[in-house]
């Protein structure tokens, strides 16, 4: 033990505690000994050894990502015919497997790293080899920099992403607002941009998607993205991907996705029906023409779009109206604005009573009346003169003369007489100015002279003229001042 270099050995007594750092063929003296008495515990020797060895390493941490590499730079002392080389470590870019390559010709402390394809190896480590000099002196490394161009970063976050209600009615657009920024050191070329639409059941809809051309560094480009609401209710949410090619070297991947949630109204709003027959609004049980021209309009307040024909139903005498193979009689126009479906039915007729039911629905289904709308009429291809009249009667200032038509006359004169039969006033009308079923003439109770006619009582005779025939009807009328 001795030969250790311990000189405390033989003061070593039983159950005491000795402990020795040495090594073969010290002198006594130079090893690193503590002796400690019986029950006095454990001993703990802590010390530094400096072994100078010939040869030695340094690995640096990976450097990179890069486009672009371009020089090593150092600052080392090789004193006394010591040395260091510098060699790169090439990092694969696919299977992150390394190579080593020659020692790099360093001039004036640089050597040129332009000969590495950053595409293959976007990062790389530099091997410094030091070799001892004479009496072992040691060479050392002051600094060690390597100059390259940087990488893209493509990012977007809570930040600049939004949209601008996140919550819209049925039919209405959610619009998408986001910016892509480029916060890395070099320009970003030709990478893909995506939005899609997440559904509950977490299937996808491909909304958006666009390829860019160039971001430059600092730099960012904004996207604003409209999205129609109408085919659907409920929540859904909006997912960008930035690059999800993954064609961009970045020095982080993370923040090249984000996802914002948006909720959409469902429709509950009920349409409207309207139907006139011929421009004009029909009472039950009046006389039209035998191709009375049927137009069918549904409003709709809400922001869905209709498209479907099934929106509007038409019964004719309880049997439905089917638009397939009934294109000649039927057309329908569909619109984004109200009214945003228009059906025009043009019908050929027997003479007879008929009952027209209408039910309508918008996009999603509401109904605009469970029992829609009837229309009850009737069609008399003979020409017949009914139901004339004047109201009021007596009058003191004016009247109107009322009468229906089963058809539509090639003229209609009224004629005034007194009771001893002179002719006061004659109103005469063409077909342009009578209507089928009711029409209401008006009188201002003046005679052809323009002098208001005297207290008393009056005739008047209304006559049509259908083709040369004529057909007429006497009635009397009182004046009362």
């Amino acid at each position: 033990i001795k030969t250790l270099g311990s000189t405390k050995i033989d003061s070593l007594v039983f159950r005491g505690s000795w402990a020795i750092i040495g090594h073969k063929g010290a002198a006594p003296g130079d090893a690193i000994e503590k002796v400690l008495s019986p029950y006095d515990g454990q001993i703990f020797l802590d010390s530094t050894f400096i072994s100078k060895n010939k040869e030695g390493f340094l690995e640096t941490v990976q450097i990179g990502p890069s486009i672009n590499w371009k020089t090593l730079a150092i600052s080392d002392s090789l004193p006394n015919n010591s040395s260091i080389s510098y060699k790169p470590i090439l990092i694969s870019q696919t299977d992150n497997s390394e190579d080593t390559l020659a020692a790099l010709n360093m001039v004036n402390g640089e050597a040129s790293l332009k000969n590495i394809d950053a595409k293959k190896n976007p990062y790389i480590k530099i091997l410094a080899e030091f070799k001892a000099g004479d009496n072992n002196t040691s060479p050392s490394l002051k600094s060690l920099g390597v100059d390259y161009d940087g990488v893209p970063e493509l990012a977007t976050n809570y930040q600049v992403v939004s949209v601008e209600k996140d919550t819209v009615q049925q039919g209405e657009d959610a619009k998408l607002s986001f910016y892509v920024y480029n916060v890395g050191e070099s320009a970003a070329d030709s990478f893909k941009v995506t939005v899609d639409v997440v559904k509950p059941d977490n299937s996808k809809e491909r909304i958006f998607e666009q390829m860019v051309d160039s971001i430059g560094s600092e730099s960012r480009k904004k996207f604003s993205i409209p999205y129609n609401t109408s085919g659907f209710n409920g929540q859904r949410t909006f997912a960008i991907s930035i690059d999800s090619d993954n064609k961009i070297l970045e020095l982080y991947e993370d923040n090249n996705f984000y996802n914002i949630p948006f909720y959409v109204l469902g429709d509950t709003s009920n349409p409207s029906l309207a139907v006139t027959f011929d421009g004009n609004e029909l009472f039950d049980g009046e006389y039209v023409c035998k191709n009375p021209k049927i137009k069918i309009e549904l409003n709709d307040p809400s922001l869905v779009p209709i498209t479907d024909t099934s929106s509007v139903s038409l019964y004719l005498n309880n049997k439905y109206v089917n638009y397939f193979g009934n294109e000649k009689n039927i057309t329908v126009n569909f619109s984004q604005s109200n009214p945003k479906v228009t059906v025009d039915y043009n019908p050929t007729l027997e003479d007879g009573e008929y009952t027209l039911r209408v039910f309508g629905k918008d996009e999603s289904g509401n109904l605009s009346d469970s029992l829609g709308i009837t229309k009850t009429f009737s069609v008399m291809s003979e020409a017949k003169l009914l139901d004339v009249y004047n109201y009021p009667n007596p009058f003191s200032a004016d009247t109107y003369f009322t009468f229906k038509l089963t058809q539509i006359p090639d003229e209609i004169k009224i004629k005034v007489f007194t009771i001893a039969g002179r002719l006061i006033k004659e109103i005469e009308l063409n077909r342009s100015q009578l209507n089928y079923d009711l029409n209401k003439i008006y009188w201002d109770g003046r005679d052809d002279d323009g002098d208001l006619i005297g207290n008393g009582v009056y005739l008047y005779k209304v006559i049509m003229d259908v083709a040369g025939k004529k057909q007429d009807v006497t009635q009397k009328l009182a004046v009362v001042r």
